[in-house]
Protein backbone atom coordinates (compact mmCIF):
# COMPACT_ATOMS: atom_id res chain seq x y z
CA UNK A 1 0.00 0.00 0.00
CA UNK A 2 3.01 2.23 0.82
CA UNK A 3 4.13 1.90 -2.50
CA UNK A 4 0.32 2.82 -4.36
CA UNK A 5 0.51 6.03 -1.95
CA UNK A 6 3.87 6.99 -3.08
CA UNK A 7 3.40 5.93 -7.03
CA UNK A 8 0.08 8.21 -6.29
CA UNK A 9 1.79 11.40 -4.81
CA UNK A 10 4.72 11.04 -7.47
CA UNK A 11 1.89 11.29 -10.51
CA UNK A 12 0.48 14.46 -8.81
CA UNK A 13 3.65 15.86 -8.81
CA UNK A 14 4.45 15.16 -12.19
CA UNK A 15 0.73 16.52 -13.52
CA UNK A 16 1.22 19.91 -11.68
CA UNK A 17 4.76 19.80 -13.24
CA UNK A 18 3.49 18.96 -16.63
CA UNK A 19 0.22 22.31 -15.79
CA UNK A 20 2.69 24.76 -14.80
CA UNK A 21 4.99 23.77 -18.28
CA UNK A 22 2.80 26.69 -20.67
CA UNK A 23 5.27 25.48 -23.34
CA UNK A 24 4.66 22.20 -23.52
CA UNK A 25 0.96 22.41 -22.79
CA UNK A 26 0.83 25.10 -26.23
CA UNK A 27 2.85 22.18 -28.04
CA UNK A 28 0.12 19.49 -27.17
CA UNK A 29 -2.95 21.76 -27.86
CA UNK A 30 -1.03 22.46 -31.24
CA UNK A 31 0.22 18.71 -32.12
CA UNK A 32 -3.48 17.12 -30.84
CA UNK A 33 -5.51 19.86 -33.02
CA UNK A 34 -3.95 22.39 -35.51
CA UNK A 35 -0.72 20.33 -36.90
CA UNK A 36 -3.42 17.47 -37.56
CA UNK A 37 -5.57 18.95 -39.45
CA UNK A 38 -3.16 21.30 -41.24
CA UNK A 39 -1.15 17.85 -42.68
CA UNK A 40 -4.77 16.22 -43.40
CA UNK A 41 -5.74 19.28 -45.39
CA UNK A 42 -2.80 20.45 -47.03
CA UNK A 43 -0.24 17.71 -47.88
CA UNK A 44 -1.73 15.24 -50.15
CA UNK A 45 -0.15 13.11 -52.63
CA UNK A 46 -2.98 13.04 -54.85
CA UNK A 47 -3.42 13.82 -58.36
CA UNK A 48 -5.55 16.75 -58.06
CA UNK A 49 -5.41 19.92 -60.35
CA UNK A 50 -2.17 19.11 -61.58
CA UNK A 51 -0.43 21.26 -64.54
CA UNK A 52 -0.57 20.30 -67.54
CA UNK A 53 0.55 22.19 -71.05
CA UNK A 54 0.00 20.64 -74.61
CA UNK A 55 2.36 21.86 -77.82
CA UNK A 56 -0.44 21.24 -80.93
CA UNK A 57 0.81 21.07 -83.94
CA UNK A 58 -1.57 19.63 -85.61
CA UNK A 59 -4.76 21.31 -85.24
CA UNK A 60 -7.07 18.88 -86.05
CA UNK A 61 -10.33 17.99 -84.61
CA UNK A 62 -8.75 14.71 -83.03
CA UNK A 63 -6.04 16.92 -81.22
CA UNK A 64 -8.97 19.21 -79.69
CA UNK A 65 -10.58 16.59 -78.66
CA UNK A 66 -7.78 15.15 -77.04
CA UNK A 67 -7.06 18.77 -75.22
CA UNK A 68 -11.21 18.96 -74.28
CA UNK A 69 -10.65 15.56 -72.22
CA UNK A 70 -7.91 17.15 -70.17
CA UNK A 71 -10.27 18.61 -67.39
CA UNK A 72 -10.06 19.06 -63.80
CA UNK A 73 -10.40 17.64 -61.05
CA UNK A 74 -7.49 15.20 -62.37
CA UNK A 75 -6.17 18.28 -64.47
CA UNK A 76 -6.27 21.71 -64.88
CA UNK A 77 -7.23 23.56 -67.80
CA UNK A 78 -4.03 23.32 -69.35
CA UNK A 79 -2.46 25.88 -71.36
CA UNK A 80 -1.05 25.64 -75.04
CA UNK A 81 2.27 26.25 -76.07
CA UNK A 82 5.00 26.55 -78.71
CA UNK A 83 7.19 24.11 -79.18
CA UNK A 84 10.17 26.30 -78.57
CA UNK A 85 8.39 27.37 -75.41
CA UNK A 86 7.55 23.66 -74.13
CA UNK A 87 11.52 22.13 -72.38
CA UNK A 88 11.73 25.92 -70.89
CA UNK A 89 8.61 25.87 -69.23
CA UNK A 90 8.76 22.62 -67.27
CA UNK A 91 12.33 23.86 -66.93
CA UNK A 92 11.00 26.90 -64.81
CA UNK A 93 8.57 24.53 -62.96
CA UNK A 94 5.66 26.15 -64.16
CA UNK A 95 3.67 22.52 -65.76
CA UNK A 96 4.25 18.89 -64.53
CA UNK A 97 2.77 17.34 -67.37
CA UNK A 98 3.94 18.48 -71.38
CA UNK A 99 1.91 16.81 -74.12
CA UNK A 100 3.21 17.14 -77.64
CA UNK A 101 1.14 16.39 -80.24
CA UNK A 102 2.61 15.98 -83.88
CA UNK A 103 1.77 17.44 -87.45
CA UNK A 104 -0.23 15.20 -89.60
CA UNK A 105 -1.06 13.16 -86.32
CA UNK A 106 -4.79 12.85 -87.19
CA UNK A 107 -3.80 11.89 -91.20
CA UNK A 108 -1.60 9.24 -89.93
CA UNK A 109 -4.19 7.66 -87.81
CA UNK A 110 -7.10 7.74 -90.41
CA UNK A 111 -3.73 6.25 -93.24
CA UNK A 112 -3.50 3.60 -90.91
CA UNK A 113 0.13 4.40 -90.12
CA UNK A 114 1.61 4.58 -86.84
CA UNK A 115 1.96 8.00 -84.66
CA UNK A 116 3.41 8.98 -81.41
CA UNK A 117 2.47 11.56 -79.08
CA UNK A 118 4.70 12.65 -76.48
CA UNK A 119 4.66 13.45 -72.58
CA UNK A 120 7.31 15.63 -71.05
CA UNK A 121 7.10 14.82 -67.11
CA UNK A 122 8.54 16.62 -64.72
CA UNK A 123 9.57 13.57 -62.27
CA UNK A 124 10.92 16.19 -59.46
CA UNK A 125 6.86 15.68 -57.42
CA UNK A 126 7.60 11.97 -57.91
CA UNK A 127 4.28 11.09 -56.55
CA UNK A 128 2.02 13.14 -58.45
CA UNK A 129 4.25 13.33 -61.95
CA UNK A 130 4.15 9.07 -61.41
CA UNK A 131 0.40 9.00 -61.20
CA UNK A 132 -0.57 12.34 -63.82
CA UNK A 133 0.97 10.57 -66.20
CA UNK A 134 -0.07 7.13 -65.85
CA UNK A 135 -3.93 8.95 -65.57
CA UNK A 136 -3.18 10.99 -68.58
CA UNK A 137 -2.22 7.87 -70.25
CA UNK A 138 -5.42 6.48 -69.99
CA UNK A 139 -6.92 9.15 -71.11
CA UNK A 140 -5.81 9.72 -73.91
CA UNK A 141 -5.93 5.67 -74.77
CA UNK A 142 -9.50 5.71 -74.05
CA UNK A 143 -10.45 8.78 -76.30
CA UNK A 144 -8.66 7.82 -78.99
CA UNK A 145 -9.96 4.10 -78.90
CA UNK A 146 -13.44 6.51 -79.07
CA UNK A 147 -12.16 7.78 -81.78
CA UNK A 148 -10.97 5.31 -84.25
CA UNK A 149 -13.36 2.58 -83.10
CA UNK A 150 -16.62 4.65 -82.27
CA UNK A 151 -19.50 2.81 -80.20
CA UNK A 152 -17.16 -0.48 -80.07
CA UNK A 153 -18.46 -2.32 -77.26
CA UNK A 154 -15.48 -2.59 -74.63
CA UNK A 155 -16.81 -4.86 -72.51
CA UNK A 156 -15.26 -7.96 -72.07
CA UNK A 157 -16.65 -11.30 -71.78
CA UNK A 158 -16.12 -11.50 -68.05
CA UNK A 159 -17.41 -8.54 -66.06
CA UNK A 160 -15.16 -6.96 -62.92
CA UNK A 161 -17.60 -5.28 -60.24
CA UNK A 162 -15.26 -3.60 -58.02
CA UNK A 163 -16.48 -3.08 -54.47
CA UNK A 164 -13.93 -0.87 -52.32
CA UNK A 165 -14.28 -1.58 -48.49
CA UNK A 166 -13.27 1.10 -45.53
CA UNK A 167 -12.60 3.94 -48.21
CA UNK A 168 -14.83 3.58 -50.58
CA UNK A 169 -14.02 7.07 -52.32
CA UNK A 170 -10.18 6.40 -51.56
CA UNK A 171 -9.88 9.80 -49.63
CA UNK A 172 -6.58 10.19 -48.77
CA UNK A 173 -7.76 12.44 -45.74
CA UNK A 174 -8.88 9.24 -43.73
CA UNK A 175 -5.83 7.98 -43.92
CA UNK A 176 -3.12 10.84 -43.42
CA UNK A 177 -5.69 11.95 -40.23
CA UNK A 178 -5.56 8.60 -38.18
CA UNK A 179 -1.53 8.05 -39.50
CA UNK A 180 -0.83 11.67 -38.29
CA UNK A 181 -2.74 11.20 -34.98
CA UNK A 182 -0.40 7.85 -34.47
CA UNK A 183 2.79 9.88 -35.42
CA UNK A 184 2.20 12.93 -32.94
CA UNK A 185 1.58 10.50 -29.96
CA UNK A 186 5.31 8.99 -30.51
CA UNK A 187 6.44 12.35 -30.73
CA UNK A 188 4.34 14.06 -27.57
CA UNK A 189 5.19 10.62 -25.41
CA UNK A 190 9.10 10.93 -26.05
CA UNK A 191 9.47 14.56 -25.63
CA UNK A 192 6.99 14.57 -22.33
CA UNK A 193 8.09 11.46 -20.36
CA UNK A 194 11.82 12.44 -21.13
CA UNK A 195 11.73 16.38 -20.68
CA UNK A 196 10.20 15.31 -16.86
CA UNK A 197 13.46 13.49 -16.11
CA UNK A 198 15.39 15.94 -18.12
CA UNK A 199 13.46 19.02 -15.57
CA UNK A 200 13.95 17.15 -12.33
CA UNK A 201 18.05 17.78 -12.93
CA UNK A 202 17.56 21.68 -14.67
CA UNK A 203 15.76 22.38 -11.49
CA UNK A 204 17.95 20.41 -8.90
CA UNK A 205 14.54 18.53 -7.60
CA UNK A 206 16.54 15.40 -8.59
CA UNK A 207 18.49 15.53 -5.01
CA UNK A 208 15.17 16.06 -3.46
CA UNK A 209 13.80 12.51 -4.51
CA UNK A 210 17.43 10.80 -3.88
CA UNK A 211 16.80 11.35 0.17
CA UNK A 212 12.95 10.90 -0.16
CA UNK A 213 11.90 7.49 1.32
CA UNK A 214 11.26 6.19 -1.80
CA UNK A 215 12.25 3.22 -4.40
CA UNK A 216 13.55 3.68 -8.28
CA UNK A 217 10.01 2.01 -9.81
CA UNK A 218 7.90 4.04 -8.00
CA UNK A 219 9.90 7.33 -9.47
CA UNK A 220 9.62 5.43 -12.96
CA UNK A 221 5.79 4.66 -12.95
CA UNK A 222 4.70 8.05 -12.05
CA UNK A 223 6.50 9.42 -14.83
CA UNK A 224 4.85 6.83 -17.31
CA UNK A 225 1.69 7.44 -15.73
CA UNK A 226 1.34 10.94 -15.89
CA UNK A 227 3.05 10.59 -19.14
CA UNK A 228 0.28 8.11 -20.06
CA UNK A 229 -2.85 9.82 -18.63
CA UNK A 230 -2.04 13.19 -20.67
CA UNK A 231 -1.34 11.73 -23.69
CA UNK A 232 -4.69 9.58 -23.96
CA UNK A 233 -7.01 12.38 -22.83
CA UNK A 234 -5.40 14.17 -25.94
CA UNK A 235 -5.36 11.74 -27.99
CA UNK A 236 -8.49 10.59 -27.51
CA UNK A 237 -10.24 13.86 -27.47
CA UNK A 238 -8.67 14.76 -31.04
CA UNK A 239 -9.60 11.36 -32.67
CA UNK A 240 -13.04 12.20 -31.64
CA UNK A 241 -13.09 15.97 -31.68
CA UNK A 242 -10.63 16.66 -34.93
CA UNK A 243 -10.19 13.42 -36.63
CA UNK A 244 -14.14 12.01 -36.24
CA UNK A 245 -16.12 15.50 -36.08
CA UNK A 246 -14.22 18.64 -37.77
CA UNK A 247 -12.32 16.26 -40.10
CA UNK A 248 -15.48 13.95 -40.81
CA UNK A 249 -13.47 10.87 -40.76
CA UNK A 250 -15.41 7.74 -40.02
CA UNK A 251 -14.38 5.79 -37.00
CA UNK A 252 -15.51 1.93 -36.93
CA UNK A 253 -14.05 0.84 -33.77
CA UNK A 254 -14.67 1.00 -30.40
CA UNK A 255 -12.77 3.42 -28.48
CA UNK A 256 -12.05 1.32 -25.31
CA UNK A 257 -9.97 -0.93 -27.48
CA UNK A 258 -8.20 1.70 -29.06
CA UNK A 259 -7.47 2.92 -25.26
CA UNK A 260 -6.12 -0.14 -24.14
CA UNK A 261 -3.49 -0.53 -27.35
CA UNK A 262 -2.92 2.87 -26.79
CA UNK A 263 -2.20 2.47 -23.23
CA UNK A 264 0.03 0.01 -24.20
CA UNK A 265 1.77 1.93 -26.30
CA UNK A 266 2.44 4.89 -24.43
CA UNK A 267 3.91 2.62 -22.18
CA UNK A 268 6.93 1.51 -24.15
CA UNK A 269 7.60 4.81 -25.84
CA UNK A 270 7.64 6.29 -22.24
CA UNK A 271 10.07 3.91 -21.05
CA UNK A 272 12.44 4.83 -24.23
CA UNK A 273 11.86 8.43 -23.75
CA UNK A 274 13.38 7.85 -20.12
CA UNK A 275 15.79 5.84 -21.14
CA UNK A 276 17.16 8.07 -23.76
CA UNK A 277 16.96 11.49 -21.09
CA UNK A 278 19.02 9.28 -18.77
CA UNK A 279 21.80 9.29 -21.18
CA UNK A 280 21.62 13.43 -21.47
CA UNK A 281 21.65 16.33 -19.05
CA UNK A 282 19.81 18.83 -20.80
CA UNK A 283 16.98 18.92 -23.17
CA UNK A 284 19.77 19.83 -25.88
CA UNK A 285 21.32 16.70 -25.83
CA UNK A 286 17.91 15.62 -25.22
CA UNK A 287 16.47 16.65 -28.49
CA UNK A 288 19.37 15.73 -30.43
CA UNK A 289 19.10 12.46 -29.63
CA UNK A 290 15.44 11.76 -30.27
CA UNK A 291 15.31 12.78 -33.50
CA UNK A 292 16.94 9.83 -35.07
CA UNK A 293 14.60 7.73 -33.38
CA UNK A 294 11.30 9.39 -33.93
CA UNK A 295 12.27 9.31 -37.75
CA UNK A 296 12.97 5.58 -37.50
CA UNK A 297 9.95 4.91 -36.10
CA UNK A 298 8.16 7.30 -38.41
CA UNK A 299 9.43 5.37 -41.82
CA UNK A 300 9.79 2.05 -40.49
CA UNK A 301 6.54 1.91 -39.16
CA UNK A 302 4.50 0.86 -41.35
CA UNK A 303 2.51 4.00 -41.78
CA UNK A 304 4.30 5.89 -44.23
CA UNK A 305 6.03 3.11 -46.01
CA UNK A 306 4.06 -0.57 -46.02
CA UNK A 307 5.83 -3.48 -44.68
CA UNK A 308 5.26 -4.98 -47.79
CA UNK A 309 7.89 -2.98 -49.12
CA UNK A 310 10.50 -3.16 -47.10
CA UNK A 311 13.14 -5.86 -47.17
CA UNK A 312 11.81 -9.10 -45.37
CA UNK A 313 15.12 -8.59 -42.86
CA UNK A 314 13.80 -5.46 -41.89
CA UNK A 315 10.24 -5.68 -41.60
CA UNK A 316 11.08 -8.92 -39.23
CA UNK A 317 13.44 -6.64 -37.48
CA UNK A 318 11.00 -3.61 -36.75
CA UNK A 319 8.14 -6.25 -36.07
CA UNK A 320 10.83 -7.57 -33.20
CA UNK A 321 12.20 -4.44 -31.91
CA UNK A 322 9.60 -1.56 -32.62
CA UNK A 323 6.63 -1.14 -30.51
CA UNK A 324 5.53 1.68 -33.30
CA UNK A 325 4.76 -1.32 -36.22
CA UNK A 326 2.31 -3.10 -33.82
CA UNK A 327 0.38 -0.02 -32.97
CA UNK A 328 0.00 0.71 -36.61
CA UNK A 329 -1.45 -2.46 -37.45
CA UNK A 330 -3.48 -2.17 -34.21
CA UNK A 331 -4.51 1.36 -34.98
CA UNK A 332 -5.73 0.53 -38.76
CA UNK A 333 -7.35 -2.86 -37.80
CA UNK A 334 -9.48 -0.89 -35.03
CA UNK A 335 -10.25 2.71 -36.07
CA UNK A 336 -10.25 1.72 -40.09
CA UNK A 337 -11.94 -1.97 -40.61
CA UNK A 338 -13.61 -1.69 -36.99
CA UNK A 339 -11.68 -5.13 -35.91
CA UNK A 340 -12.45 -6.81 -32.53
CA UNK A 341 -9.75 -7.65 -29.57
CA UNK A 342 -9.54 -11.14 -31.63
CA UNK A 343 -7.81 -9.32 -34.33
CA UNK A 344 -5.16 -7.66 -32.74
CA UNK A 345 -4.93 -9.88 -30.26
CA UNK A 346 -1.74 -10.31 -31.75
CA UNK A 347 -0.29 -6.47 -31.64
CA UNK A 348 -1.63 -6.17 -28.00
CA UNK A 349 0.51 -9.19 -26.84
CA UNK A 350 3.67 -7.52 -28.59
CA UNK A 351 2.82 -4.53 -27.02
CA UNK A 352 2.57 -5.92 -23.75
CA UNK A 353 6.13 -7.50 -24.17
CA UNK A 354 7.58 -4.46 -25.60
CA UNK A 355 6.33 -2.45 -23.12
CA UNK A 356 7.24 -5.11 -19.81
CA UNK A 357 11.01 -5.12 -21.89
CA UNK A 358 11.60 -1.16 -22.22
CA UNK A 359 10.13 -0.46 -18.73
CA UNK A 360 12.56 -3.74 -17.13
CA UNK A 361 15.52 -1.82 -18.51
CA UNK A 362 14.84 1.89 -18.12
CA UNK A 363 13.64 0.31 -14.28
CA UNK A 364 17.88 -0.93 -14.24
CA UNK A 365 19.07 2.03 -16.29
CA UNK A 366 17.47 4.19 -13.49
CA UNK A 367 18.75 2.51 -10.19
CA UNK A 368 22.56 2.89 -11.68
CA UNK A 369 21.56 6.90 -12.67
CA UNK A 370 20.77 7.12 -8.71
CA UNK A 371 23.32 5.12 -7.82
CA UNK A 372 25.87 7.34 -9.31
Amino acid sequence: MRAIYNTLRLTMKELRAIRRDRVMIVLMIYVFTVAIWMVTSAASTEVRDLSVAVVDEDHSPLSGRLIDEIRPPLFAAPDLLAPSEAAQAQTDGRFVLVLAIPPDFERDLRAGRAATLQLLVDATAVAQAGNGATFLQQLLAETLSEYLQPGADSDDLVEVVIRTRFNPNFNATWFSAVMQLMNNVTILTLILSGSSMIREREHGTIEHVLVMPIRPVEIVLSKIIATGAVILLGSVLSLTLVVEWALGVPVSGALWLYVLGAGLYVVAVASLGLLLASFTQNMGQFGLLVIPVIIVLFMLSGGITPLESMPGWLRLLMQVVSPATHFVSFAQTVLYRGGGITLVAGDLAAMALMAGVALAIVLARFRKVLAG
